[in-house]
């Protein structure tokens, strides 16, 4: 986006602060000051997660996402919590009623958290190879750039439906996290730590795999780590008006790794950490003025298996800054955000070159090569696997700029208007980045005594072995941007019992040049007049975010075959291999999710019990198609062609206040939900669209398209939370009980249709079969205690008890295509130890 727009844009924003600021010259203690509140039906899509009950949550990492747990809108995956990787780090991934869990938005203070450069990469599974093990990986990051703790945050919204047209980027839900700002009453400060280990961790393991996980032969069989996580915070107040808080979060895991055949072991590390400057000032008028400036790395350091100086170093996150001004005029209120932020998903090898060497040759040892990767000690020839794959990276920057105005409710004739407007540009900056020439060896080497190499080939031993051949990636920048352009109106209107929010959200982007209109319309009814019976329903249209991987990964895989006839000679470079397939994004929408909705609120005793049925239609989901052009080179062009389709039925009762007794002080709320979700092109954005294929589903022939979705498709959960605290002895004890119904997996295999009938009915062809894998109900219970030991004067001394699993439940959670593969259990029972100093 030019400069000069974007200048223009921000002098915009502050004229017309500006401008408010001079209408409310005058302002003084007698004006009104009028209260605006959430439309009812909004408000029934949405969830208010606060500090207090943020600290007094059952919790592992402390994830963003993990505080998702208590919705029951939201769909976890069916490998969240996988046994077999309790030293990871990276925060989960969810759905909200069956839609990508890619398609998320995640906002901190108002700007977007999103990674939108390859956010569903490796499926969004952990048990995947990570990026790096090839050298045409694109680098991701997760669906989220910075992985903060909730430690940081003051308050989280989550809209899962009827969601406010000032939210766009999704077609999923929406998750907004409002970080901590200065306490101006006093200084107080902060330090923590809590850990966690194997030795704390009960694992169940399918015997099939029980030796191989102890001697953590996989990359991601982790029967030893070790979790430690630190936080300092300080508040000062400067003045009643002025005031800051720094905050640091470091969490590390430390994740020991066995080399079967290397017979050696290495450390492989999980690091994220975020340090956090914020500064408040509060004008005499109410006005607010707010300046953030926060970084966020994390890094995962990662081994190849039997592979000598074959590490790798993933390391994403950024740095953000953004300033917020609130101001208070006699008409409303107007944010005005302007932020920068820079994300980098960045790999690392050890070596820029990878190499297959013999280590033995027809029995005779290579007295350079003194490792083995393959074989045992009877193999007569045996090879020895060497280095990486360079240096690469993708970066992000953008640049945004705000408004939002909320107006005071106006009255028309008998109805009462609640206006909402703004709008919104961002400009991203995107790059790919291969900083050298990395070479890969092609075949076997050449075994010769007489080998004479030449001074620095990397691919030659003298007196033993060279190679004839090669492949080189050569260095490569790819550059890519765009500009999201939205704005939005919304008008609540109230007539008597009747309440009515319409509104629309306009975008548009010059990366796929599609202007889209976005719908939102929801009502509620108070049946009686008496705020004990509301009935609601929506019908609302939500537009995904842009993703830029496939403007970076354009001609990733390019590639020269490099040859020569001895080792004394030079390489012979060959032409340009585009026999690998590049991408062509042309001609796409962007994909949308249209949604209804109904239920009903009704208030019982001093309870509330809210029902209700959401139904989402996901189009225009991008899936992916091949082609093969004029010259010879193969393309995937994305389209158009994929869908989700999602039910969801929920159940949440609630009390009114807190119940209190003489030493105790109780509250608890429970939910339930059924789900039945469908999705087409079953997994990521990337995976070729096969919805026409035909399979047999349930013993019924359909399309692919027409399947339930394989994951994030739990049928049945409920939940029910207890929160005791008896505030005498500075005690709280929070126990949340869940309940999962037994989902399935499936195993697949190859059906010969011949149109004769059974199943196949008179359809001729293959089919792919799938069998159900059935996995057990089960119940979880997790604890969390905390106590405060007050010190002197206004310190204390805080301890805290997390027990995950309590009674150490075995929980089937996943199963690959195969029937004979092993199964994987979720987490058995964890003990996470805390302790903080406050004041």
């Amino acid at each position: 986006m030019n400069k000069s727009v974007y200048t223009f844009l921000v002098f915009c924003a502050l004229v017309n602060t500006a401008y408010a600021e001079e209408k409310t010259a005058g302002f003084d203690e007698q004006d009104t000051i009028i209260v605006r509140s959430t439309p009812t039906s909004q408000s029934m899509g949405t969830q208010i997660i606060t500090a207090t009950q943020i600290a007094k949550m059952p919790t592992r990492n402390g994830s963003v996402t993990e505080l998702l747990k208590n919705n029951p809108n939201v769909q976890f995956s069916n490998q969240a919590d996988n046994g077999n990787t309790p030293g990871e780090l990276q925060p989960e991934n969810v759905s909200f009623h069956g839609e990508k869990f890619y398609q998320n938005s995640y906002l901190i203070d108002g700007l977007s958290n999103n990674n939108t450069i390859n956010p569903g990469a490796n499926n969004g599974e952990l048990s995947n190879s990570p990026d790096g093990y090839s050298p045409t990986d694109l680098p991701a990051g997760g669906t989220q750039s910075f992985w903060i703790n909730s430690e940081l945050i003051a308050s989280a919204e989550v809209f899962d439906s009827n969601i406010s047209a000032k939210y766009g980027g999704f077609t999923g839900g929406v998750v907004d996290a409002k970080l901590k700002d200065p306490d101006l009453t006093k200084p107080s400060g902060r330090i923590a730590f809590r850990t966690t280990n194997d030795h704390l961790t009960e694992y169940h393991v399918d015997d099939r795999i029980s030796e191989a996980f102890e001697q953590a032969t996989s990359l991601y069989y982790q029967p030893k780590f070790n979790k430690k996580f630190y936080t300092a915070s300080i508040n000062q107040p400067l003045s009643d008006q002025a005031g800051i808080i720094f905050s640091y979060n470091r969490q590390t895991s430390e994740i020991p790794s066995y080399h079967s055949i290397l017979g050696q072991w290495e450390d492989q590390s999980r690091k994220s950490e975020s340090y956090l400057l914020k500064g408040n000032y509060l004008f005499a008028n109410g006005d607010t003025l707010r300046a953030t400036a926060m970084y966020s790395p994390h890094e995962s350091t990662y081994v190849k298996k039997d592979v000598q100086e074959g590490a790798f170093t993933n390391t994403g996150g950024g740095y953000r800054l953004n300033l917020e001004w609130e101001h208070l005029a006699n008409w409303g209120k107007v944010n005005s955000l302007i932020g920068y932020q820079f994300e980098e998903n960045d790999i690392q090898h050890e070596s820029d070159y990878f190499v297959s060497w013999y280590s033995r040759y027809q029995n005779t040892a290579s007295k350079t090569i003194n490792w083995n990767s393959t074989g045992t000690s009877s193999t007569a020839t045996r090879l020895g696997y060497y280095g990486g794959y360079g240096h690469f990276a993708t970066q992000k920057s953008s640049l945004t700029a705000k408004q939002d105005y909320a107006l005071n409710p106006l009255q028309w004739g008998q109805t009462q208007h609640q206006i909402d407007l703004g709008w919104n540009v961002e400009n991203y900056s995107a790059r790919y980045q291969r900083f050298n020439d990395v070479v890969v060896s092609r075949g076997t080497p050449t075994w010769s005594s007489t080998t004479v190499c030449q001074s620095g080939d990397v691919l030659c031993i003298s007196g033993e072995q060279y190679f004839k051949s090669r492949t080189l990636y050569p260095a490569r920048l790819v550059k890519g941007n765009y500009t999201n352009y939205a704005g939005y109106l919304q008008d609540s209107m109230l007539w008597k019992n009747l309440e009515v929010t319409a509104g629309v959200r306009l975008s548009y982007d010059d990366y796929l040049s599609n202007l889209n209109i976005s719908p939102r319309l929801s009502g509620s009814l108070d049946v009686f007049g008496d705020h004990k019976t509301r009935l609601f329903a929506g019908a609302n249209r939500y537009h995904a975010q842009s993703l830029l991987a496939y403007k970076l990964r354009q001609g990733i895989s390019e590639n020269y075959t490099q040859t020569r006839t001895s080792a004394s000679t030079a390489w012979t470079t060959g032409s340009l291999n585009k026999a690998s397939y590049d991408y062509d994004i042309s001609n796409l929408k962007t994909p949308y999710s249209d949604e209804l909705n109904l239920g009903i609120a009704q208030r019982i005793a001093d309870t509330i019990w809210t029902l209700k049925y959401v139904n989402r239609q996901g189009r225009d989901q991008f899936g992916r198609s091949s082609t093969t052009a004029v010259d010879g080179q193969k393309y995937y062009y994305l389209t158009n062609d994929g869908k989700t389709k999602g039910n969801t039925v929920s159940l949440t009762i609630e009390p009114i206040s807190p119940y209190q007794f003489k030493y105790l002080d109780l509250t608890w709320n429970f939910a339930a939900n059924y789900s039945n979700n469908k999705s087409s092109s079953q997994s990521y954005y990337d995976v070729s669209n096969t919805d026409e294929n035909m399979v047999v589903f349930n013993n019924k022939l359909m399309q692919r398209g027409d399947m339930d979705a394989l994951d994030y498709n739990t049928p049945w959960t409920a939940f029910f939370n207890v929160d005791m605290s008896v505030p005498r002895w500075n005690f709280n004890w929070t126990q949340r009980l869940g309940y999962t119904s037994g989902y399935k997996s499936y195993s697949t295999s190859t059906l010969i249709c011949d149109g004769t009938g059974g199943v196949c009915g008179s359809y001729v062809g293959n089919a792919t079969l799938y069998m159900p894998v059935k996995y057990n109900n089960y119940v979880s219970y997790d604890w969390r205690f905390s106590y405060i030991k007050p010190m002197f004067k206004s310190q204390s001394l805080e301890l805290t008890l997390d027990v995950m699993n309590v009674f150490n439940t075995a929980i089937e959670s996943y199963k690959s295509t195969t029937l004979s593969s092993a199964i994987t259990y979720k987490t058995g029972r964890q003990i996470w130890l805390g302790a903080a100093w406050n004041w």
